[in-house]
């Protein structure tokens, strides 16, 4: 039974959705999508935010038909006791990884941009006690801040407006210059850098209203996301050149690095510090849902005790990639966990559901 203290509204919802979306992505998605999509990136973009409406779409019905009920608590509902706990722990696993990859790319671009000489336990520590100090408290708590801080995605679309100096439009035609198969197999690396609204399998009860104002709210959100990642890819595509945009593994900084005011002079620097209050919210999501699953299971459905343990959890797994290689690794084994996660579990719990005629009975959205 979600507690009356811990529901947030619909518009809260919406910036919830968008924080959860919006993180590590930003730095390293131009370069990324670029190397396959060329000049079509930004229609890459595009497309991977449809495929993600779709998920959302499949998410909702799937919460829809338990409104009451988290994943944790529906999935034995559907499957039995021992199945249904079996998902809900592999759920578990997975969250903790995706904080985990949070926490390691974060340190890897927070080392390279900013502090090289800093150990890395220490910058883990950070960002991970933060997080704890946060996360220990309601949901309602927790998206009051995320409301506050989303403002700080305006500071960056307008940081970013300053490239229009120095764009050159030529560089990103033709347009479809690798061919629409590429465009669309450019959108792969966008579904799972939009990745973060799954949160939805876990908070839509917590969400007050009925479910088309919670369908329309997480929509919204992820429109926002979508847009604001094509924006910021356009925006590389125009600055650099073809050749230079597959040397930049982080465009937009490096771009920053170019603009120097007499109030501000490393505008990288700024945009970097608000990337890492971004960052720092990705990981919260992460942390609130496993934390939220312990606490079904060991806590009598508190996550408050089961956010130390897990935030624990994760930073130790954090220190273990010590290369580039390790890091890639880790990356990989967590996107491909998130294809079964994010994009094929949920599709098979609806079609069971639906098929045995699965839902929390007496309850209505």
């Amino acid at each position: 039974m979600i507690k009356e203290s811990s529901r947030i509204t619909q518009g809260q919802l919406f910036f919830y959705m968008i924080q959860a979306q919006v993180g590590i992505g930003i730095m390293s998605l131009p370069h990324d999508v670029h190397a396959v999509a060329k000049g079509g990136a930004w229609i890459s973009i595009l497309i991977g935010g449809v495929v993600v409406q779709l998920a959302i779409l499949v998410m909702w019905a799937l919460c829809k038909r338990f409104p009451n009920l988290t994943m944790f608590e529906y999935l034995p509902k559907i499957f039995g006791k021992w199945i249904g706990g079996f998902f809900n722990f592999a759920y578990i696993i997975f969250f903790i990884l995706m904080a985990t990859l949070v926490l390691v790319l974060f340190e890897s671009l927070i080392n390279k941009w900013v502090f090289p000489l800093t150990p890395r336990w220490a910058v883990l520590a950070l960002i991970v006690m933060t997080s704890v100090y946060l996360v220990i408290e309601s949901l309602r708590t927790i998206t009051r801040f995320y409301v506050f801080v989303s403002v700080l995605i305006v500071l960056i679309v307008l940081i970013a407006l300053n490239a229009f100096t120095i764009a050159d439009f030529t560089y990103m035609f033709p347009i479809t210059e690798a061919g629409w198969g590429k465009i669309f197999l450019g959108s792969n690396k966008v579904i799972v850098s939009l990745l973060g609204f799954e949160m939805l399998l876990v908070v839509y009860p917590f969400v007050e209203g009925k479910a088309d104002g919670k369908l329309k709210a997480a929509s919204a959100g992820n429109a926002f996301t979508t847009l604001l990642y094509s924006f910021l890819v356009f925006i590389a595509l125009i600055v650099f050149s073809p050749m230079e945009m597959a040397m930049i593994p982080e465009p937009i900084p490096y771009m920053l690095k170019a603009f120097s005011f007499r109030v501000v002079e490393r505008l990288d620097l700024l945009f970097l510090s608000i990337w890492t209050v971004i960052v720092a919210t990705s990981y919260m999501n992460y942390l609130f849902l496993a934390a939220n699953g312990f606490g079904h299971y060991f806590h009598r459905g508190n996550h408050r005790t089961a956010v130390y343990y897990t935030a624990i959890i994760s930073y130790i797994l954090a220190l273990i990639p010590q290369s580039p290689d390790g890091i890639e690794f880790l990356t990989q084994i967590v996107s491909w966990a998130s294809y079964a996660f994010v994009y094929g579990l949920p599709v098979l719990f609806l079609l069971i559901s639906l098929v045995f005629r699965k839902r929390e009975k007496g309850k209505t959205a």
